[in-house]
């Protein structure tokens, strides 16, 4: 029996320390509080009718939680990440496989997104 066996699996296995994976984690955690928090002073700049509903001023402040959560997940992993052992890895593949967000897989494995790029670059065009 045959399996079909996806590009990203073509290559020799490759591992991730997983301290490194944790730390990269945590630091994409940090910019996406640092993005919810310009995203929360951009909206206070915009005005709203002063009669907005309950709910819809209590939804606005869950973005500030948003911020301080993702902040928050940020310093736990990236103190996990200094109690990891160094020898704790994971597969590069099995990892990055589910992934779709390119910027995303860079910015927590910029070896593994320069593999993917070259062998996925046929010279096509790829919309969003």
């Amino acid at each position: 029996m045959s399996v079909d066996t996806p590009r990203s699996y073509t290559q020799p296995e490759s591992r991730l320390e997983a301290a490194e994976l944790l730390r990269r984690i945590g630091l994409e955690l940090e910019a996406l509080a640092r993005l919810s928090l310009r995203i929360e002073r951009s909206l206070s700049e915009i005005e709203l009718p002063e009669h907005l509903p309950v709910g819809i001023v209590r939804e606005l402040q869950g973005i500030d939680r948003i911020s301080q959560s993702l902040s928050e997940f940020a310093i736990l992993l990236c103190t996990v990440s200094a109690e990891t052992p160094s020898e704790a890895t994971f597969s590069r593949s099995e990892l990055f496989s589910r992934l779709r967000l390119k910027e995303l897989i860079n910015n927590l494995d910029p070896a593994h997104c320069d593999a993917l790029a070259k062998r996925d670059s046929d010279g096509e065009i790829q919309w969003l």
